[in-house]
């Protein structure tokens, strides 16, 4: 018996039938095709002898051959893995009709064409060979993903041990010196971010030819919003000078159960530029990468364009991200705002916070490219894509996996903060506490697995600091906010109680003020772009510093899920629906 064995030297072709007449008749013509033909049986238990024993690389099955249940010999010999060409001869009924229909390798009318059967006979192994080919890479990735599945399982074990252990030893001492020093790290490259987002970015070169575009939207369970999202994409002002439309949109409907299907179908009827891709279970439901893939095989585009289901962006939007591309670039991540940021706290916090990722962003496109990809609004090269393996479908962040390829392959990402994508924010919490553990994941997953790599990459350390600092930031978070909780608790105490330290924290000054303080510079800035009024931008100030703490628990669930799954699992974000305000 063979399981995913390629072919060497000569196909093996082995025949079931008891027409001799027929036997004979393709003995002559695969030999002809030089090709080895290595004998045929008629009885079942002969059948299955000969086929181990001369390890026949492809079977031709006779749909005339008498006293066998052809349904329950084909599912027999698919253990073998060998492929199956039906040759139907006179007798036509339901049992041939359904072997027919199950079987991926095609058939032959008797009487044979003796150059239809060689080419069945060849296209067959080809197909089989890729088949074959396609299931040693995926068992070859599945074995891959298990590894880092153990070492994400083992780092974030060793992670919260060693965060919780040096918390208690900090309260049981009393003293939290070394804390001051941790925490330089992470707020002294805050406060480095912050500074670099001051400077201006280069302005890109316009490209002379407006570049293909392909924009991608999975879309699973959307009907709320992918009606607003569609045709807000085409509505995109990026037309060549005969006034073609230089983009087409692909929404890959991912095993959807509402009636987002039934919207799209309407939609493209409507909109010429909209190609549609389905996907049906088992195949549907697996993670974001895949479907991406799936639109990557069939576009057009030298460029590919992410949006999420919910966007909403502006006529002029594409015709500005793209010129960010020009100049060797490989990937631009754009401004991303929140339509919904006035609908409560959590919403305004989002909008914050998004505004604070986008100056980050700033800060590392003026620190030599190296940016990063944030999901929705991101545009890069279709050939860098394919450079680096294409989307990892088994990454619950593949935007983050995706960066962090083509920046070891040498790439550059910027940033664009002329225009932005509109997108939904959150609004309850049990929601949005969903969405950032598989966020903060994606980050711990990328660093455990892509660590060892960036260190030993070709990058400058600059590159290197600037990658490490950005995948980190969730395993500084416990430290940071409990350094937040001793301050506040310290401050406390000397109000109260005066000259009393709770937990002492003795490093240099210049050390404890940056610990202490590197968190608001950055906050600070993005308010201020915002063109707040006093008293709007110091509620907002005091409002995102409490909404910060959210990275306490946090921690901890992303700790527990992650110590405890059995599998890597894309979890997407539920849409309401709104307009842009």
């Amino acid at each position: 018996m063979t399981e995913y064995q390629l072919i060497s030297g000569k196909p093996k072709i082995f025949a079931i039938s008891s027409n001799r007449e027929l036997l004979n008749q393709i003995r002559a013509y695969v030999e002809n095709y030089e090709y080895d033909f290595v004998g045929s049986a008629s009885q079942k238990e002969e059948i299955f002898k000969k086929v181990d024993e001369l390890s026949a690389n492809l079977i031709f099955l006779d749909s005339d051959i008498e006293n066998i249940d052809l349904i329950e010999l084909t599912e027999d010999l698919e253990l073998y893995n060998i492929p199956i060409i039906v040759i139907v001869g006179d007798l036509y009924n339901e049992t041939v009709d359904k072997l027919l229909m199950s079987n991926p390798y095609g058939y032959l009318l008797a009487p044979l064409d003796e150059d239809e059967l060689q080419r069945a006979m060849a296209v067959a192994l080809r197909k089989h060979e890729q088949n074959i080919q396609n299931l040693k890479e995926a068992e070859s990735k599945i074995k891959e993903k298990s590894v880092e599945l153990l070492i994400e399982k083992s780092d974030s074990s060793l992670l919260l041990i060693l965060c919780v252990s040096l918390i208690i030893i900090a309260v049981l001492s009393r003293n939290a010196t070394w804390l001051q020093w941790v925490l330089l790290i992470p707020t002294g490259a805050m406060l480095i971010n912050t500074l670099f987002s001051f400077k201006k970015q280069k302005k890109p070169e316009p490209f002379e030819t407006l570049p293909f575009v392909s924009i991608f939207i999975p879309a699973h369970n959307e009907e709320y919003t992918i009606e607003d999202t569609v045709r807000s994409v085409c509505g995109l002002d990026y037309h060549n000078e005969e006034g073609e439309a230089q983009y087409e949109l692909i929404v890959v409907n991912d095993g959807s159960t509402d009636n987002t299907g039934e919207i799209l179908a309407k939609l493209k009827k409507e909109l010429p530029q909209v190609k549609i891709v389905t996907r049906h279970p088992p195949r549907s439901g697996k993670g974001k990468g895949f479907v991406l893939n799936d639109a990557l095989t069939i576009s057009r585009g030298e460029i590919i364009g992410v949006f999420d289901a919910d966007t909403q962006v502006k006529p002029h939007y594409l015709k500005t991200v793209v010129q960010y591309l020009n100049d060797g670039i490989d990937g631009v991540q754009s401004r991303v705002k929140m339509f919904n940021k006035n609908e409560n706290f959590l919403a305004r916090m989002q909008h914050v916070e998004f505004s604070t990722f986008g100056n980050t962003l700033i800060a590392k496109d003026n620190l030599d490219h190296t940016g990063f990809l944030g999901g929705n609004g991101q545009f890069v090269r279709k050939q860098a894509i394919i450079d680096c393996g294409r989307w990892d479908g088994f990454a619950v962040t593949e935007d983050l996996n995706l960066a962090i390829k083509i920046i070891l392959n040498g790439g550059k990402i910027s940033y664009c903060g002329e225009v932005a994508v509109y997108q939904e924010a959150v609004t309850n919490w049990r929601a949005f506490f969903r969405q950032r553990t598989r966020w903060a994941i994606g980050n711990f997953e990328t660093l455990f697995v892509y660590f060892p790599q960036i260190i030993r990459s070709n990058l400058s350390i600059k590159k290197k600091f600037n990658v490490l600092e950005h995948i980190s930031f969730y395993s500084f978070n416990l430290l940071i906010f409990f350094g937040f909780v001793i301050t506040i608790l310290n401050a406390i105490s000397w109000f109260f109680f005066h000259n009393t330290t709770l937990i002492r924290m003795d490093a240099p000054l210049l050390v404890g003020i940056i610990a202490a303080v590197a968190f608001f510079p950055g906050i600070i800035l993005a308010l201020l772009r915002d063109k707040l009024g006093p008293v709007e931008f110091i509620k907002d100030l005091v409002k995102y510093y409490i909404y910060c703490f959210h990275l306490i628990p946090l921690f901890f669930i992303t700790m527990r899920t992650m110590m405890t799954r059995k599998e890597r699992k894309w979890a997407k974000t539920v849409h309401k629906g709104g307009k842009t305000q």
